[in-house]
């Protein structure tokens, strides 16, 4: 194709205009970008791999023994002003290929928190719901004695329960603060979220598939040093996925947590609630779970560990157990070997195990960084 001389000045008019649009788009981005410095970004994070092998009694568990890529995860802090930080954790899970649809890929939080006094903050985003001792901190296994968090209260669905206590994640607001009563000290956190959804086509953090929003809340208090009180509360309504009715979803948490000078310790959380259905009987369960642990020096401490789920008050034998007796040994700074025996116990009518009893060995290697 050939252009007249006219065409060719029009075109070499249009290309110099076309420059000088992009320069100046170029010069008004670097100037009104807010680029945070590497002095106000902090990375750090977790690793855990893990081994698990059953070693006796019923057909259960990893009869082959297996190692785990369990997961590493990389959590960003961003000091975007003064008061306004940018969180977020990303995890990899079980050596995770996305081309081989292979492990977990997630965003385990990312919110924005913006502070408003001293003592408040404002959170708004995905994060984890706060309630009882472990939920917040699942992720963080160094941070944790054992090898996983107790499923009594925590991941009951693994134990025999339909439904959570409540969900792992949530999408919303919160308030984030902390208090001084007398001579003692606490923190609180209230949640505002879409809740979790039955329905799999649902993503709850994107939208609800009802106008009701799930409420929920974590108050704890240090009475002493040596002893940590708290409470939690969740409650949602949902759609029930199975009819055309609805969930009223509650639970109710205490926990406790005491260490003398001598490095005993002992934890403890009990957590209650109902599903209660518009078209079926209401489910009432409740769980806890007890540790007992000594730290001998620095570097070791074995631990004692017993949970206790009722999945249905209503239906007879339908119980489940965990017993785990283990020992946390620090390797290095930040670096810690667990190894546990990990013996579960189940009556004929539990909705996962169906009777079924026996011991898995566990074992992880978890470093935070």
């Amino acid at each position: 194709m050939k252009f007249s001389s006219q065409t060719q000045i029009d075109l070499n008019g249009y290309r110099y205009i076309k420059a000088i649009f992009v320069t100046l788009v170029i010069s008004s981005a670097s100037l009104h970008s807010y680029a945070a410095s590497l002095d106000d970004i902090s990375l750090n994070g977790y690793l855990s791999a893990e081994y698990e092998k059953h070693i006796g009694g019923d057909n259960e568990g990893d009869k082959n023994g297996s190692f785990d890529m369990d997961l590493i995860d990389l959590v960003f802090n961003i000091r975007a002003t003064d008061k306004l930080r940018i969180a977020t954790d990303l995890t990899w899970e079980h050596g995770a290929a996305s081309e081989e649809n292979r492990g977990n890929v997630a965003v385990e939080y990312a919110f924005a928190e913006y502070l408003i006094s001293n003592n408040t903050k404002i959170r708004v985003g995905k994060m984890f719901t706060n309630f009882g001792i472990y939920n917040e901190i699942h992720t963080a296994k160094p941070a944790t004695l054992t090898v996983k968090e107790p499923q009594s209260t925590n991941k009951n669905n693994k134990l025999g329960s339909e439904i959570r206590f409540y969900p792992r994640w949530l999408m919303g607001v919160a308030v984030v603060g902390t208090y001084q009563l007398s001579k003692m000290g606490g923190d609180y956190v209230l949640q505002l979220s879409n809740g979790e959804s039955e329905d799999e086509d649902i993503n709850p953090f994107e939208e609800d598939d009802n106008t009701h929003k799930a409420f929920n809340g974590r108050f704890r208090l240090r009475y002493t040093d040596a002893i940590q009180l708290g409470f939690s509360f969740f409650l949602d309504s949902m759609e029930d996925p199975n009819s055309s009715g609805r969930i009223d979803l509650s639970s109710y948490g205490l926990q406790a947590d005491w260490e003398n000078e001598n490095g005993t310790g002992l934890e403890f959380e009990f957590v209650l609630g109902d599903e209660d259905y518009s078209q079926a009987q209401k489910i009432s369960r409740y769980a806890y779970t007890a540790m007992l642990y000594q730290q001998l020096n620095e570097k070791y401490t074995p631990y004692l560990r017993y949970e206790y789920l009722d999945p249905d008050k209503n239906t007879s034998r339908d119980t489940g157990t965990v017993s785990i007796l283990g020992i946390n040994i620090m390797i290095d700074e930040s670096m810690f070997l667990k190894i546990e025996a990990d013996h579960f116990s189940t009556k004929e009518n539990n909705g996962k195990f169906n009777g079924a009893s026996f011991t898995d060995l566990k074992v992880s290697l978890s470093i935070g960084f």
